[in-house]
């Protein structure tokens, strides 16, 4: 029957448009587009929705005033695509009041008094993609309730007083991308709620009492990209808590109760990109704590109260970090010496309002960084800090909000560091000493220079005659080599013709019969053993030179040797008969004196 009436109502509205767009006024508080066919109703007093508007309006926008409920002249704007009623004081939503408006993308019921949805509350928005329902009493979310609307991209149930999900209250929402579930009472997720939601990508839960979260909860959301679950008074989490979640980029974790960085638990997040883990129970963040995350690029530790300390490497798991948060952290002192090691692409570093009294210039890359702030921390000023007070002036970024001022010593107390000369630093002192030191260390250099001068002196005699001991012995190589090269050039060019002289070639070996080695016809009592450049003549050694004036050499004449033959022996005798003189390139150094019944002639 209730249905009937308004489908009746619908009729006479629809034979009453003619006359209706004949005396169509805009009210007083609203501002009326009859070109691009929008109204905006501003703040003010209406109660309940104008009749008397262009009936071909797109958007209707009318926020703050006092509307109690959506009545039936709703339909007389079947053309909406967008309607805002947010700030309104409607308590309750008809059954089936927008069954007319399939042309709906966004409705936005924010910040009104409804209490309560059901399963045919938004029937006939087939087209609607953006739904507004924050801030209002619902306090529960029943079965399937947004099932008829398939289209649905963004779902805001933020604000409100829900304590428990329906298995199957996201049951249809196939198009679903962004859900906000924040700022409500729900404490625990079920398993097989998120399910459906197999487009989704972004879903805010932060501000619930979520003291713990069931494993598997978010096991299906492929898609998300972005998971907020800040302030839900989370103790502990496990390693199927993040389960299903292998491609998310961000989490916020932050105003939590967590003991400790969960390391292990976001060890297996391999693509997450920003982290947000402040205002957690932690006491320190140790080395490595963010294993596993190579891909984070920035991180947020800020209001953490416990937090004391932060130890060396660690964020050294994580290279690619580009931004680092660390702010009102208000027992933070110690900053351990690498804490910031290993980031290559760090480019903006937080550190304002914790207790760090003094910044260590090995602790990070400050003329590299595009944006650094270590105000309102309780700096010592000295001369250990002249080096920050040179670089705010090089970099010239301070404003006077976030002025970096001293607090101790008391004379310095409140002063802004950058106005702080290096003598009132204290520096002056400290230049003197580097100048004794520098001082000192040319001393010890002069000192160790006249040593050595020293050591040299006393050793003169030892170094002059190593000198010329290798002097004498690089002249007698050297004279021995002019020598070697005389000889060669003396058969080379000696043109004798002594029909007596025979000459033999052999390979490999010199000229004796049975190819003997001149050792083994010593021993014969022959001749006698040949010295280098020298030849036996009646007992005494003769230079090869001298013998060569006295006897008529004769040079060799070509003899053709087989593919093997590598070498070649002069013969050179002075008369038949007699013992000859061996010469052979193998032998260089070598003249050998052959009896005469061993040289066949």
């Amino acid at each position: 029957m209730k249905s009937q009436v308004v489908v009746m109502i619908a009729a006479l509205l629809a034979l009453m448009v003619p006359v209706i767009k004949a005396i169509s006024y805009c009210p007083s508080s609203c501002t009326c587009d009859d070109e691009k066919l929008h109204v905006t109703c501003g703040e003010g007093s209406l109660d309940v929705l104008p009749i008397a508007l262009n009936p071909s309006i797109r958007r209707l926008v009318i926020k703050f005033h006092k509307i109690r409920s959506i009545d039936s002249s709703i339909h007389f704007y079947n053309d909406l695509t967008m309607l805002d009623l947010s700030y309104n004081q409607v308590l309750n939503i008809p059954e089936s009041i927008f069954m007319y408006q399939q042309k709906l993308l966004q409705l936005h019921l924010n910040n009104n008094k409804i209490g309560a949805l059901s399963n045919k509350t938004f029937v006939g928005m087939t087209e609607l993609r953006v739904l507004n329902l924050r801030g209002n009493f619902i306090d529960q979310i029943t079965s399937e309730v947004f099932k008829v609307l398939p289209k649905l991209e963004e779902l805001n149930l933020g604000g409100n007083r829900i304590s428990q999900l329906d298995p199957k209250a996201f049951e249809g929402l196939s198009e679903l991308r962004v859900l906000y579930l924040d700022d409500n009472a729900i404490k625990t997720i079920p398993t097989l709620s998120l399910t459906p939601l197999k487009t989704l990508a972004e879903l805010y839960m932060g501000t619930n009492s979520l003291y713990k979260i069931q494993p598997g909860a978010f096991e299906g959301l492929q898609s998300l990209r972005r998971l907020d679950i800040h302030g839900s008074m989370l103790v502990n989490i496990t390693v199927d808590t993040f389960r299903g979640l292998e491609n998310i980029r961000s989490i916020d974790l932050s105003d939590n109760h967590l003991l400790k960085v969960p390391t292990v638990q976001l060890s297996i997040l391999k693509r997450l990109e920003d982290l947000v883990i402040g205002q957690n129970d932690f006491e320190v963040i140790p080395e490595g704590a963010f294993f596993g995350l190579n891909n984070l690029k920035t991180i947020d530790v800020s209001g953490a109260l416990n937090l004391k300390r932060i130890q060396a490497g660690a964020f050294s798991a994580n290279p690619n970090l580009e931004s680092i948060t660390i702010a009102s952290n208000k027992e933070l002192q110690e900053l351990n010496e690498g804490a910031f090691s290993g980031l290559p692409h760090i480019k903006k570093v937080i550190l304002r309002d914790n207790k760090i009294t003094t910044f260590r210039e090995e602790l990070l890359p400050w003329k590299h960084l595009t944006e650094f702030d270590v105000s309102e921390n309780p700096l010592s000023c000295d001369c250990q800090m002249l080096w920050l007070r040179n670089l705010l002036h090089r970099k010239n970024i301070e404003n006077e909000e976030a002025q970096i001022v001293c607090i101790y010593p008391d004379r310095l107390h409140g002063e802004p560091l950058r106005d702080i000369s290096a003598e009132v630093l204290g520096c002056k002192h400290l230049q003197s000493k580097e100048r004794a030191i520098v001082g000192a260390i040319i001393v010890a250099s002069a000192a160790t220079i006249t040593t050595f001068v020293l050591i040299v002196y006393r050793l003169r005699h030892r170094i002059l005659e190593t000198f010329r001991r290798h002097w004498r012995n690089n002249k007698r190589d050297t004279l021995q080599e002019e020598k070697d090269m005389e000889i060669q050039k003396t058969l080379g060019e000696g043109d004798y013709h002594q029909p007596h002289c025979n000459i033999y070639t052999y390979n490999y070996h010199p000229v004796f019969r049975n190819h003997q080695h001149p050792s083994s016809l010593y021993a014969g009592g022959q001749y006698s053993l040949p010295f280098p450049h020298y030849q036996s003549q009646g007992g005494t050694p003769q230079p090869l030179s001298h013998q060569l004036h006295q006897q008529q050499m004769q040079p060799l004449p070509q003899t053709p040797a087989s593919s093997s033959s590598t070498t070649s022996t002069l013969v050179l005798s002075s008369q038949p008969g007699q013992s000859s003189t061996i010469y052979s390139p193998q032998y260089a150094h070598h003249i050998y004196e052959v009896p005469k019944n061993v040289v066949d002639t």
